[in-house]
């Protein structure tokens, strides 16, 4: 039986099936502070003689696409166990799941795929990259410190320096396109769950906070970069005047997610540095006639009509043809009867259309790959949208 799940009961289940899908050994301190992370998000289960035995769960977050706050559902801990798997029970829970999205109105969710072609059949496609950077020692004593101000390590524990990191990633990280409105509690389960992650905050002369790095010390071969925030150039160059003051102890030092690789120019010699771009999370606009309602268009006082085909095998409340009316930046979405099929001007998957929205290709790359079929190209839709690169520092 499908259901959506809160008691304690449930909660302990989920907890089982996912340490044994994903072969984790938690101490108990993770395993409490996973439980008091699922009450606050959206368990779903299939249920056979009251043990779970299939499971997803739903994270109810907001994420900033070209500014616009829009829903968001996380999706995490896809799991099932081997003697339950191939009776179709991850389909019937993603039907719930979307079912329920789609009566709340939210825009979007966002996975971590084990396999691209699997969620692929449930209209998510490939999104956010990451870069992964590997600076040797050598490289980063390069550096040039940066003497004025301060950095401080600080403890999480301290409320004042809870306030001051969110600040600064509302500021910075939070406005990238596609990134997550985080909410306490995931704050708390990031930097709690995840043993053995630092802080530190820069200050500039005149005390106030510029950037903040979480990282780690992996033995003594390894400084991780986690996240890296700052405001303005000095506050990169003292956050990364404190991580070249650590090149006595470790050899390597790694970075899976700084906000702009361009960080590379600091150095004099790059040649060492070792650069590689991964495939990360995926996505799917669940919500289409909401998502082009709320999304950012450039501002052009000229009305413009376009009508676009969607192809969604999952959510059939975006499957058909909608009228988009744009102007001033704006849209009203109307979806009409597919009658009209002579009228639409470009035709596309749900996926395909969400790597344009979100910014993983252009309108004009999507054409020249063939991603969308151009059936009528008498309008100045292309020229409508606001250049973006989708980013996200977070994984779930």
């Amino acid at each position: 039986m499908i259901k959506k799940v809160t008691d304690r009961k449930y909660l302990e289940q989920i907890h089982e099936l996912g340490s044994y899908a994903f072969n984790s050994n938690h101490t108990k301190e993770q395993r409490d502070i996973y439980l008091k992370k699922n009450e606050s998000i959206d368990n779903y289960v299939d249920e056979v003689d009251g043990q779970v035995t299939s499971q997803i769960v739903s994270y109810p977050y907001q994420v900033t696409i070209n500014g616009q706050v829009m829903g968001m559902s996380g999706i995490g801990d896809v799991a099932t166990y081997p003697e339950a798997r191939g009776t179709g029970s991850i389909r019937l829970l993603f039907e719930a799941i979307f079912n329920d999205l789609h009566e709340k109105g939210t825009e979007l969710s966002y996975l971590a795929p084990f396999s691209q072609s699997f969620y692929r059949k449930f209209g998510y496609e490939n999104i956010f990259d990451y870069d992964e950077i590997r600076i040797p020692k050598e490289t980063i004593v390069q550096i040039k410190p940066e003497k004025t101000g301060s950095i401080k390590r600080v403890s999480w524990e301290n409320k004042e320096v809870q306030e001051t990191i969110k600040e600064l990633y509302r500021k910075t990280l939070g406005t990238h396109n596609g990134s997550l409105v985080r909410e306490d509690y995931w704050w708390d389960f990031v930097l709690t769950f995840n043993q053995g992650r630092r802080l530190a905050i820069a200050y500039d002369d005149k005390k106030q906070a510029c950037g903040y790095i979480v990282y780690g010390l992996i033995g003594a071969s390894e400084f991780m970069i986690y996240e890296m925030s700052y405001t303005n150039l000095f506050g990169l160059k003292k956050l990364m005047t404190f991580v070249s003051s650590h090149s006595g102890s470790f050899d390597e030092f790694v970075s899976t997610n700084l906000p702009d690789p361009k960080i590379i120019e600091l150095f004099t010699e790059t040649q060492n540095i070792v650069r590689k771009t991964h495939s990360s999370m995926m996505a799917r606009i669940v919500n289409f006639k909401e998502f082009i309602e709320k999304f950012n268009f450039k501002s052009s006082p000229t009305k413009e009509i376009v009508y676009l085909e969607v192809i969604d095998n999952t959510c059939s409340w975006n499957n058909g043809i909608f009228k988009l009316s744009i102007v001033n930046g704006k849209s009203t979405c109307e979806k009409i009867d597919s009658s009209n099929e002579p009228m639409i001007h470009y035709s596309g998957s749900i996926q395909r259309w969400t790597q344009i929205f979100m910014g993983r290709v252009t309108f004009e790359e999507a054409q020249w790959l063939n991603l969308i079929d151009s059936k009528n190209e008498s309008t100045n839709f292309s020229e409508l949208f606001l250049p973006s690169t989708p980013r996200l520092y977070d994984y779930f």
